[in-house]
């Protein structure tokens, strides 16, 4: 099948790289626009009419497609809008017909080399970005699969490869960002997994990254708060020796036991880490190099150690493997709950509690829970 139909009112197909010697089709389907997400070029002689973007960009898992989909879903939809004249960044790379000829409504043939991985992960992002509510799901990963199943019933070979799965994940959990061609690489979210991929490249040759993150300093530059939106919303993590605080809610990263770590977990203690970001109180350590070693409280009268890192990661006793790994030792910190505004209330404060999994003393209720919180509250 070389020119697959995707279901819907607009003339969007998808296919392989041969589509482009289909020139008597290509005419007869009337296609405006051409996205080669492969590096190529058109014939002028014979298709000269066609506005044509291409993305130079390999099949491979470890490929950053991410940063190239405004660009292509921009491209996609100014097409099947029929405006033949592009806008915003990356005029520069759209040949073709002449910004003065305009039709009622375009057509667009998205393609690669086999129309299975790069041209379905260009459209599952248009389709993501378009039609939210047909592929509204509680998980980005589910909203992705019914985006792809969509395809599927036109070609049904269409199959990114998993590490674009995974970045059209990130797509969608980020709202489909189109407002420039640079909408992707100005998001916090997409500078975040960049330098996630350079921690782990250094990682795997055994060494620690060239640069640090400190996600409470980026936090700050980005106006955000240290107790904002995050795992463990009102939660605090306080050295238990010298009470100094360590990391907020936001700071700390969840993380859950596989299935045979929850086997395990069945005789054994809780999770004895908590998992942060690296924070700039770590930076004394972090910044000489190595590719780990142990975290001391930054309260230099307390000095206590209180966990470790590896840049590597490490698994958890839980059966988890976390990278990079920031670990506070629940032996060596207190989980302290912080009242928010207007939220001291015990039923709320001992339902955050259990949200967050934090274990209370035998016989300690709501109560006693809301009078710490409270008390909290008047030391800060």
């Amino acid at each position: 099948m070389v020119f697959s139909r995707i279901d819907g009112t607009d003339e969007l197909y998808l296919g392989g790289i041969f589509g482009l010697r289909r020139t008597q089709v290509i005419r007869e389907l009337k296609i405006t626009h051409i996205l080669s997400v492969i590096k190529t070029t058109l014939k002028q002689d014979e298709l000269g009419h066609i506005q044509h973007l291409s993305i130079d960009i390999n099949d491979m898992e470890d490929e950053d497609i991410l940063v190239y989909l405004p660009r292509m879903v921009r491209f996609i939809d100014r097409g099947l809008r029929g405006s033949e004249g592009d806008e915003g960044e990356g005029s520069n790379d759209v040949t073709g017909a002449s910004a003065d000829t305009k039709a009622s409504s375009g057509a667009v043939f998205v393609h690669c080399a086999m129309g299975k991985s790069r041209s379905v992960t260009a459209i599952i992002a248009y389709l993501l970005w378009k039609c939210p509510r047909r592929f509204q799901a509680p998980t980005s990963r589910e909203a992705v699969a019914k985006a792809l199943e969509w395809i599927r019933r036109s070609r049904p070979i269409a199959g990114p490869n998993e590490g674009f799965m995974s970045q059209l994940e990130l797509w969608y959990d980020m709202g489909c960002p189109t407002d420039n061609d640079n909408a992707v690489e100005k998001h916090p979210a997409y500078q975040r997994w960049l330098y996630k991929r350079e921690v782990e490249d250094a990682a795997r040759i055994g060494r620690a990254p060239d640069r640090i993150r400190f996600e409470d300093e980026e936090a700050s530059s980005e106006g955000q708060t240290a107790d904002g939106q995050g795992a463990g919303p009102g939660c605090e993590l306080r050295c238990k020796k010298c009470r100094r605080v360590l990391a907020t809610g936001r700071f700390i990263v969840p993380h859950q036991a596989s299935e045979n770590g929850k086997q395990q977990q069945q005789h054994q203690q809780p999770c004895p880490h908590f998992f942060v970001e690296a924070l700039s109180w770590m930076r004394p350590v972090l910044e000489k190099g190595e590719l780990d070693g142990r975290l001391t409280c930054p309260n230099t009268k307390c000095a206590a150690s209180i966990g470790r890192y590896a840049w590597q990661g490490f698994k958890c006793s839980c059966g988890q493997w976390v990278a990079p790994a920031f670990s506070l030792q629940t032996s060596k910190v207190d989980e302290v709950i912080v009242g928010g505004k207007g939220g001291g209330g015990a039923g709320t404060i001992a339902a955050r509690m259990a949200a967050l999994n934090i274990r209370m003393p035998p016989g300690m209720g709501a109560s006693v829970a809301s009078e710490g919180a409270e008390r909290t509250r008047e030391n800060l």
